[in-house]
């Protein structure tokens, strides 16, 4: 949208296992460039009898500073860069106006400059009920002032007022973090951009989702607009030039890995690599022919090239962690491929595993179930194999054996609810903890469906039912993986939303209740197969040059806390 040359705004559309290793630790990375916040509440949107009291707004306030930060820092593939600046709160949070005053609304060139000259000097955060006008008329979901630049230190008046009315409605907005960066990023004098989709700085955006990617020199002047010269804080997963250190470099957090830039727990995401096959640059295009890595923490992948040299697609992949193998699916004419994929380099492994003589059926996805023992001879892979003789499309599931994946044994038809659109259920994922195989799709009111193994699948039809959560996730073209490591769904798709909307998104989702504990907006790709795999580092607890041995166990347990 447009904006003056002063104020910019955002448009808001809607076994146990022991692991002995060496790991490289990293070394010191460069300072952070810190931006001091105050922040402010409009004393109409303090409610304690409704549980918004001022501690309620500042956990609001602190979750969107911590991931605006970790979006500013962290990596969402190639279009990102690593930013070394971070956002801070640095006083308690206070309220602004007064009761029934209507600056909760801002309407008006009025209501601009009198919450524009609140608080004084510095950087100042105002959270609002309602944007009706940032440099003119028209709703927003935030507004900020425009700064200068090449700015070394703060400006003295320097602004910005987000709208909030997602959580006084009882919802918990997820876009809140990258509106907050994307404000601050105005204020550091970024403009608005229209060229890749996880722009932090795109001047509208689709929710939910968080979005942070920047480029080089937007990174350069989101830094200039710091307010302290010398913060006394380091990136701890970027190098002093800037740029991200490798994933499974041991960092500086308690257990710590760093992965797309960040440094997290490796119990957590951070000691999950995912293994995508995808076609890069589009979303919504089939044509999976490329092997992605991506970072379990923040999505930020990495193109190993070709993984067939006959660029034949890739329909379902699964790591088969007692077997160390990373199986995959190539749909051919009159039977499909079983073969083994190097988790390196991508590319697959001679020769073919195994043939499966299926005719016209083509089988979509692929899961790994463990078995009962941590002994690759009782392992399984599960598939989703669609026939398409039939006048719609007809699914059924089905089990193969590492050992010999040369035949199918069916489990079961698939019924209930998704049956009749089989051929969208491109993701499959198996929690053997849970017993649940989970399917992905663009349908239904949460884009998810389970099937219960234990419920009579096999030997009757194995009956898939809608696993509703918090959050609407419909996913086009959508893969689907499960980390016994972290007990966490992983999924990759594009959205339904028509073109310029259309984006490739990354979720990470509790199996137990469907939470959706993350949604990033990520550099452009179709997926059309996922694994999970664990982080080369993730068992490594290894301060500077000491060789460690860790115990770990298999389905580790993680709290809501996460989140934030």
């Amino acid at each position: 949208m447009t904006a003056s040359r002063s104020l910019l705004c955002r448009v808001l559309v809607s076994v146990l296992v022991c692991v002995v290793g060496w790991t490289t630790a990293a070394a010191a990375g460069p300072e952070v460039d810190l931006h001091d916040l105050r922040f402010y509440v409009h004393v109409d949107l303090v409610d304690p009898g409704a549980g918004r009291d001022l501690a309620f707004w500042q956990d609001v306030i602190d979750d969107a500073v911590a991931r605006g930060s970790q979006l500013l820092v962290g990596v969402n593939g190639p279009a990102d860069t690593a930013c070394c600046t971070q956002m801070a709160r640095t006083t308690a949070v206070t309220t602004f106006g007064s009761p029934g005053d209507g600056l909760d609304v801002v309407d008006s060139l009025s209501d601009q400059q009198t919450i524009g000259s609140l608080g004084g000097s510095g950087s100042r955060v105002f959270l609002v009920d309602t944007i009706d006008y940032c440099a003119g008329p028209g709703s927003a979901s935030g507004c900020a002032a425009l700064g200068a630049c090449g700015n070394p230190n703060d400006d003295p008046d320097l602004w910005l007022y987000l709208e909030v009315w997602g959580f006084v409605a009882g919802e918990i907005s997820e876009t809140l973090p990258s509106v907050l960066a994307h404000e601050r990023g105005h204020n550091s004098c970024l403009q608005h951009v229209s060229t890749n989709d996880c722009q932090l700085m795109q001047g509208t955006i689709v929710t939910p989702g968080l979005a942070g990617c920047l480029s080089v020199s937007e990174c350069s002047a989101y830094r200039e607009g710091r307010t302290q010269i010398s913060s006394g804080i380091e990136c701890a997963c970027h190098d002093l030039a800037g740029g991200p250190l490798p994933d499974g470099t041991i960092c500086s957090a308690a257990d710590g890995l760093c992965s797309g830039g960040r440094c997290g727990a490796y119990t957590g995401d951070a000691g999950v690599a995912l293994i995508a096959a995808a076609e890069p640059g589009e979303a919504g295009l089939r044509g999976p022919e490329d092997a992605l890595r991506l970072s379990g923490l923040t999505g930020d992948w990495t193109n190993l090239g070709q993984i067939d040299p006959a660029a034949a697609e890739v329909r379902g992949l699964a790591w088969a962690e007692d077997g160390q193998t990373l199986w995959g699916v190539i749909p051919t004419s009159g039977n499909d491929l079983i073969v083994r994929i190097d988790p390196t380099t991508g590319q697959v492994l001679s020769p073919v595993a195994g043939s499966i003589s299926n005719g016209a059926d083509e089988i979509v996805s692929m899961a790994y179930d463990p078995g009962p023992t941590p002994a690759p001879e009782d392992d399984r892979l599960l598939v989703l194999e669609i026939n398409a003789q039939s006048s719609f499309f007809v699914g059924e599931v089905r089990s193969l054996s590492p050992m010999d994946p040369s035949s199918t044994t069916l489990l079961g038809s698939l019924s209930g609810g998704a049956s009749g659109s089989a051929d969208q259920l491109t993701g499959l994922a198996y929690d053997s903890q849970q017993g649940l195989l989970f399917l992905s799709s663009p349908f239904g009111p949460h884009g998810l469906w389970r099937i219960d193994m234990n419920a009579g699948c096999p030997p009757g039809p194995c009956l898939a039912t809608q696993f509703s959560g918090d959050e609407i996730l419909f996913r086009r073209d959508s893969s689907l993986a499960y980390s016994a490591r972290t007990g966490m769904l992983y999924l990759v798709g594009s959205s339904t939303n028509s073109e310029p909307f259309t984006r490739t998104f990354f979720d990470v989702i509790d199996p137990s209740t469907g939470q959706t504990l993350q949604t990033l907006s990520l550099d452009r790709f179709t997926p059309g197969a996922l694994a999970a795999l664990p982080e080369p580092g993730w068992g490594s607890a290894i301060a500077l040059g000491t060789f460690s041995l860790v115990l770990l166990a298999r389905n580790r347990s993680r709290g809501p806390s996460r989140r934030a």
